[in-house]
């Protein structure tokens, strides 16, 4: 991960964001200036000019969420390492009810390894980072060394030294009054925020045991290789599959529970132990990673998290949360508490993705700054080190985990390159480094 910064473009002149926070909320990260009379975007009519680097289909969904939060945002900008990728993501946001204000021409669709500088070197006050996760860390601190604000999607990082750049491109964030608002959408959830408010005020009395269990059959993401890819191409598009693109799927999909939990707790783990393998996904398309994970995160008070998950077609589906406490235990997608303090909240759902966005832009027009890089970094941190541990056999703590040295990134970015299909971790033969 480079930490050379970025110029800041003379465009962003025009763009001064908040000078001294004062306030910060535990849910949200927002930031308030209340001296701030008419900082950036606090007009309704101020044009935001946002960018999507990453054009796949949670990229192309999150451009839309983002036009639809606002009715004076247009995307102006794209960018992929794949050509044909950008043009189909284009091309399906034109057929939305949002394409009024797609307005990115033939100069500013931007291909290739270099392309989100590129993006971001160009007229955009706001960049959504839709990318594999390998690259997160890397275009996150382009961002903000660049002035601009941030929508980043889960998960930040696959490995500790990712982890540790994105806490540092954090701590800048805060310093240049920079939004990243985090795609770990349940912090949004209105229901769920009410849902862990009544924890937090004591529901269930003190938090002994969390559980979380998501079971699937599987994920419709495999790209078959065809033969006139390189090796790093055919990884790319087969990402998430490739522990070095996807962080394995403990850690991309996973990450929703392991965050909701850490949002309940209100800490991390002080050691983790896992367990897990490959028994069903074992063909070559299936690259390195494994089909199910079991973790057990133990805490400094002694209250445990259990957490498993699996992918695995023709077997049980299964998704649910729930804290145990000296005084009840909260079903945490049921909305429901049951015990001394019993309680039933939401009945459905909201739209969790499109809130997200709504709170961004309402923050930015208000003057105010969102920033979720503790939490998007430290809940993606609790994949990794359960990875790790799967993959090594070994318990970790969190101070070996974060102080890792793994760092999963190729030698180089070259999309002609030859790759090393990667090994599958053997539990007690792969080292930990």
């Amino acid at each position: 991960m480079s930490e050379k910064a970025s110029e800041q473009q003379p465009n962003q002149s025009r763009r001064k964001f908040m000078k001294q926070s004062l306030t910060t909320l535990a849910t949200t990260g927002l930031v308030v200036n209340p001296a701030l009379t008419s900082g950036a975007f606090a007009a309704s009519t101020e044009l935001i000019k946002v960018g999507l680097v990453g054009c796949g289909g949670r990229g192309t969904g999150a451009a839309a969420q983002t036009l639809r939060a606002d009715s004076n945002v247009e995307l102006v900008a794209l960018a992929d390492a794949f050509g044909d990728q950008l043009e189909q993501s284009y091309q399906n946001l034109k057929k939305t009810e949002v394409q009024d204000r797609i307005k990115v021409d033939a100069e500013h669709k931007f291909v290739g390894f270099d392309a989100f500088q590129k993006l971001i070197d160009s007229d955009v006050d706001l960049v959504i980072l839709a990318t594999p996760p390998h690259f997160r860390p890397q275009h996150l601190q382009a961002c903000i060394d660049a002035g601009k604000h941030v929508f980043c999607e889960k998960p930040v990082a696959v490995d500790a030294p990712g982890i540790r750049s994105v806490l540092k491109t954090t701590a800048e964030a805060k310093k240049k009054n920079l939004t990243i608002v985090s795609g770990l959408c349940w912090r949004y959830e209105t229901g769920m925020q009410e849902m862990v408010d009544k924890i937090h005020n004591g529901g269930i009395g003190d938090i002994i045991a969390m559980h979380s269990t998501r079971y699937l059959g599987g994920v419709a993401k495999m790209v078959k290789r065809k033969p006139e890819w390189s090796d790093m191409e055919y990884q790319m598009r087969n990402w998430y599959y490739y522990t070095w693109l996807s962080g394995d799927f403990n850690t991309e999909q996973f990450v929703h529970e392991l965050d909701k939990q850490s949002w309940v707790m209100g800490e991390y783990p002080v050691r983790c132990y896992s367990t897990g393998g490959r028994q069903t996904r074992t063909g070559e398309d299936y690259g390195q990673i494994f089909d199910h994970f079991s973790t057990v995160y133990e805490y400094a008070n002694g209250a445990k998290f259990v957490a498993s998950t699996r992918h695995q077609l023709g077997c049980s589906s299964m998704f649910v949360d729930t804290v145990s406490g000296t005084e009840g235990t909260a079903t945490l997608m049921k909305y429901q508490i049951e015990g001394k303090n019993p309680w039933k909240g939401a009945r459905r759902r909201t739209n969790m993705h499109q809130l997200e966005h709504n709170e961004m832009y309402k923050a930015l027009r208000n003057g105010e700054v969102i920033n979720n890089g503790e939490y998007m970094a430290n809940s993606s941190m609790m994949g990794i080190i359960a990875r790790m541990s799967a993959y090594t056999g070994k318990t970790l703590t969190w101070e070996e985990a974060m102080n890792s040295k793994e760092d999963l990134s190729p030698e180089k970015y070259d999309m002609t390159m030859s790759l090393p299909e990667p090994k599958v971790a053997t539990p007690g033969v792969t080292p930990f480094v």
